[in-house]
């Protein structure tokens, strides 16, 4: 998922998941956590063609630091800057802090975080969630505690996202635990190992359950498709609600008020798909 970040924030993808990535100008990758297999990983998606543009716009630093950053608060940011880059990939935290689950760590790393913020360049981290314990549910929705380590990696981040799954499995979970402006997902996300790449499952995708429901959907109907549970949450139902209002915005759907309640009991609001779904018959 972050390999298909860097490349769309290098202009050789337009999207990642259907949504539309901000091209940037160089990205220092700070791969730590075995370079070569991130060499390898990272290749799957480079043809040829884009190498002299890769060689011209990402840099890869391989191996260890100077230093930890939460003892040298300053160096991300002088990382940037000598490489002109305006953003960082950091693979992976676990490399870069001296000990993840001490707080004063988490803290000082987090000041290394806002130096490099507050000159305008982007940050992508990657991390791992605590073991689970024997009283973990499976599919449990998870939750920012799940991070490992000082609640400041979550704390001062801008946006958490969560991907819930096991080693090599093809589908995994989406979850944003954390959120800027906007809600993603949850998302069933397929990966293509062979080719590098992540799609979001068409039976998941808001616009494709809208187009396959006649009579449209509220959002408490939505809701229910997306989590799975017949009896969602009100977060889950205004997530729904939101991606409703996202449609119909973009004109490929249209919505019908509600009504209050009366002699013939009120109607919830609903929306209909603009695109017609034509079904093939053999």
């Amino acid at each position: 998922m972050a390999h298909q970040v860097v490349l769309a924030r290098l202009g050789l993808l337009s999207a990642v998941l259907d949504m539309p990535v901000a091209e940037g100008e160089r990205v220092l990758y700070l791969a730590m956590d075995r370079p070569p297999q991130i060499a390898r990983v990272f290749a799957r998606r480079v043809l040829p063609a884009d190498r002299r543009h890769l060689a011209e716009r990402l840099i890869f630093w391989t191996g260890p630091l100077p230093a930890s950053l939460d003892r040298e608060p300053n160096l991300l940011a002088e990382m940037a800057e000598a490489h002109r880059a305006d953003t960082v990939v950091i693979d992976s935290l676990k490399d870069v802090v001296g000990k993840l689950t001490d707080d004063e760590a988490g803290l000082a790393y987090n000041n290394a975080r806002q130096r490099l913020l507050r000159s305008g360049t982007q940050l992508l981290e990657l991390h791992h969630q605590r073991k689970s314990g024997g009283d973990s549910k499976r599919g449990e929705r998870p939750v920012l505690d799940r991070v490992y380590g000082s609640a400041w990696f979550t704390a001062g981040a801008g946006s958490v996202l969560f991907l819930a799954g096991a080693a090599g499995d093809p589908i995994v979970k989406l979850h944003q635990l954390k959120t800027v402006t906007g809600d993603v997902g949850p998302l069933s996300v397929v990966h293509d190992h062979t080719r590098g790449t992540s799609t979001v499952e068409a039976a998941l995708d808001p616009a494709a359950i809208l187009a396959a429901a006649p009579q449209g959907m509220t959002a408490r109907e939505l809701a229910c498709r997306l989590t799975g549970e017949a009896d969602p949450d009100r977060s889950d139902i205004e997530k729904a609600r939101r991606r409703l209002e996202s449609l119909v915005k973009a004109g490929r759907a249209t919505r019908q008020d509600g009504t209050t309640g009366g002699t013939g009991g009120g109607q919830q609001t609903r929306d209909r798909s603009t695109v017609r779904h034509i079904a093939a018959v053999s």
